[in-house]
């Protein structure tokens, strides 16, 4: 333990490791020397001897060799970290029986650490020192004091309550100009009689050019003795420093979906570094919390690729809803992942978060039927191995919680997805979410993560009581570096660069990969388009017209065509182009329908389609109005009759006002339709002509606001904004349900 004054010596066989870096004596070296304490303590028990001189007597091959920690500068090293200096002295009081021995070496006195090592060290060695008071702290003699400068290596030594001895110590450094190569040795045995030579068969060795000091050429010497014995490399107690990046290709996996590899962990106590896994049979769910720039998201991208590494296990299907500024982006290169939904795009988080409930229920009622209580089991016992596993990402889950917890609107799908968190192990349905710190998941969501990855945090408090994470983690924390299960990890990257553009290639390498592999494409998550031609609309739904495409499903939905409908809008919410589509619908459904206009004179609608009768004038609006309220009272089961009434709000307060209502009830009474139109504002006022429309709870309304389904069809909609409607965009309202719906462009 020091730093690069050790220099050839680490090359030596026997030589099992360096620490210079002073953060890691408390946090690896300590539990290290612990771990081998314990380790060598049950082997002596195991074998039934009291210390390890007694083991070596009986030649058992299990027998450790004795293990001398070297530590330099022990002076600061005990003023720096405290807490290391008592870890030494317990290893001085129990490491002697066991095998393991200190050398401190110091500049300067120990201070109070002094007594306390006297009393542990058998053996005191003093060079010149400053002063006498530093020589008689270390070996009780004020002699060290009085060395000549120009003798280095001069020392005094002192054992237990022994006499002090000078000496002079050997110097290594020296340089060899001379011939290095061997003398000549002969060998003979001891005998009477002549001589028997042995012969030496050993070539002779060369000593390379670099090593040109004594002390290289000692290490070299001892380094080929090694080998000629075939003396095996000795047990580590100190596994080395992770590395700052590793492969994700290349850490050591089965490939199947019931272990994900997210990295590699430094087990300083049991002496080695093996994979970190995420296990989702068994964890559920995992949380990735770090400050910015701490590798959060990267370690989402490790999952995934991990994900889609599974030749010897099932399909993992993944999906991912990105509040953290696009890192997941690059996922989409990947087969296995059905879609990376932006965190402002509501419809689809919505309809992702549908899909999965419905996945959820369908799965509760065959996994049930089958007696499995996980997708490994349902896989084997029902025989689909290809059954999928659901992976949801959450990246920047603070401002999903912000968006969907507090919004009334929204809410529902916040419970919709802590059910997802709570239900969905068994399913094989699983969530990995990011953020900043653990406290701000809140307590629903943190107690079903049953596994959690803490990387460097802003405050020490964020660690969540790993009290490893606040010795490990600091400014200079390569990106990836973390806690998991109280051990220091490195999370791992696909390629071993996590450069982002680096990272993309990578991914897209593997995507291209997996695509020649066979890999089947996991199912998207569509987009609602603003644009849909009506010839992409059958000519009904379930033998109804079909109003437009669902958000629920992005599928044609149908509506009713009894009573009153009514139609709603801003200006340039899409009105007209509504109502056209609304009548040839219902001409598409019904042939032999007859649709009838009421309205203005400067409305171009009359203008399309083909209809029954025009009325554009007062006069002839009530005329045509009367008209039909007759034969419909008259005769109520004739052909499908439509009727549109453009722009209705106009007509209150005036001569056809009277006309209008009496059509409306008789359309009530029947199994016709009529079409009520007006600007959204007009619809607020209370007069019988619109109360008449508005009764019915059956309407579209174009590009509504937060309140507008409730004051216009008495219905408790979602809150929305205008903002998220384009034309032909609105809530359908038919008997207390609301659904998002986009009109085609008729």
């Amino acid at each position: 333990l020091g730093g690069a004054a050790f220099g050839d010596c680490l090359d030596l066989p026997h030589s099992v490791g360096l620490v210079t870096d002073h953060d890691s004596l408390e946090r690896r070296v300590l539990p290290a020397l612990t771990a081998e304490l314990r380790h060598r303590g049950q082997l002596l028990l195991r074998k039934k001897v009291k210390d390890l001189r007694s083991l070596e007597r009986t030649g058992d091959p299990e027998t450790p060799p004795a293990l001398v920690v070297v530590v330099d500068e022990f002076a600061e090293i005990a003023a720096e970290i405290p807490a290391f200096t008592d870890g030494l002295l317990d290893i001085l009081r129990q490491g002697r029986a066991v095998g393991v021995h200190l050398v401190l070496a110091t500049q300067r006195s120990l201070g109070g650490a002094s007594t306390q090592l006297q009393t542990q060290t058998n053996l005191r060695i003093a060079l010149r020192v400053a002063d006498a008071d530093d020589s008689t702290a270390a070996v009780g003699d004020a002699s060290a004091a009085t060395f000549d400068p120009g003798l280095p290596g001069r020392a005094v030594a002192r054992t237990n309550a022994g006499r002090p001895i000078l000496f002079q110590t050997a110097y290594s450094g020296g340089l060899s100009f001379a011939d290095t190569s061997a003398s000549p040795v002969s060998i003979t045995e001891l005998r009477f009689g002549a001589e028997l030579l042995w012969e030496h068969s050993v070539q002779e060795r060369t000593i390379p050019e670099r090593l040109i000091t004594d002390q290289g050429r000692i290490v070299a010497t001892i380094k080929a003795a090694s080998r000629e014995a075939s003396i095996g490399a000795p047990r580590k107690p100190l596994p080395p420093e992770l590395s700052a990046s590793y492969d994700l290709a290349v850490v050591p996996q089965r490939r199947v979906d019931t272990e994900l590899v997210l990295g590699v962990s430094d087990d300083i106590v049991n002496g080695k570094q093996d994979p970190v896994l995420f296990l989702p049979d068994q964890h559920g769910n995992i949380g990735i919390f770090g400050a910015g720039g701490s590798g959060k998201t990267t370690a989402l991208r490790t999952l995934v690729a991990a994900a889609g590494i599974t030749p010897k296990g099932g399909p993992v299907d993944v999906y991912a809803i990105d509040f953290a500024g696009g890192g997941l982006r690059m996922l989409e290169a990947l087969p296995n992942v059905g879609a990376v939904v932006s965190g402002d795009d509501q419809e689809r988080i919505i309809r992702l978060l549908r899909m999965l409930r419905d996945e959820a229920e369908s799965r509760s009622v065959r996994f049930s039927t089958m007696l499995a209580d996980t997708i490994t089991s349902y896989r084997r016992i029902a025989g689909e191995p290809d059954e999928r596993r659901l992976l949801l990402l959450i990246d920047g889950f603070p401002s999903f919680r912000e968006s969907f917890e507090t919004s009334s609107a929204l809410s529902k799908w916040f419970s919709v997805f802590h059910d997802l968190m709570s239900l969905g192990r068994p399913l094989g349905i699983h969530v990995a979410l990011t953020a900043d710190r653990p406290l701000a998941l809140g307590r629903q969501t943190a107690a079903a993560l049953s596994r959690r990855v803490l990387l460097r945090m802003t405050d020490e408090i964020d660690y969540d009581g790993a009290r490893e994470g606040r010795i490990v983690m600091g400014m200079n924390t390569p990106p990836g570096r973390g806690i998991v299960d109280k051990l220091e990890t490195q999370i791992a990257v696909l390629g071993g660069d996590g450069n982002v553009s680096a990272q993309a290639k990578a991914i897209r390498e593997l995507g291209e990969a997996m695509e020649r592999a066979g890999r089947v494409t996991a199912p998207s998550i569509g987009v609602l388009s603003h644009e849909i031609s009506p010839q992409e609309m059958p000519a009904n739904v379930q033998g109804a017209p079909v109003l437009g495409v669902s958000d629920d499903d992005l599928q044609p939905i149908g509506f009713r065509t009894t009573g009153v409908f009514l139609v709603g809008g801003p200006s340039g919410s899409g009105r007209s182009t509504a109502l056209r589509w609304l009548a040839e619908s219902v001409r598409r459904a019904h042939p032999d329908a007859k649709a009838y206009y009421l309205g203005n004179q400067s409305s171009e609608l009359p203008a399309t389609g083909n209809w029954a009768a025009i009325a554009r004038t007062p006069e002839t609006v009530i005329e045509l109005a009367r008209e039909l309220a007759s034969s419909i009272a008259v005769a109520p089961e004739q052909p499908k009759t439509l009727i549109i009434v453009e722009d209705i709000a106009s007509f209150l307060n005036t001569p056809p006002d009277g006309a209008l209502v009496e059509l409306m009830k008789s359309v009530k009474r029947s199994r016709h339709l009529l079409v009520a139109e007006s600007e959204i504002s007009g619809w607020g006022s209370s007069w019988p002509l619109l109360s008449e429309a508005k009764g019915f709870r059956h309407g579209f309304l174009l590009q509504p606001d937060a309140s507008d389904t409730d004051l216009i069809l008495r219905t408790t909609a979602p809150r929305v904004t205008r903002s998220e409607f384009p034309p032909g965009r609105g809530l359908y309202v038919s008997r207390g349900k609301v659904v998002r719906v986009q009109l085609p462009h008729a």
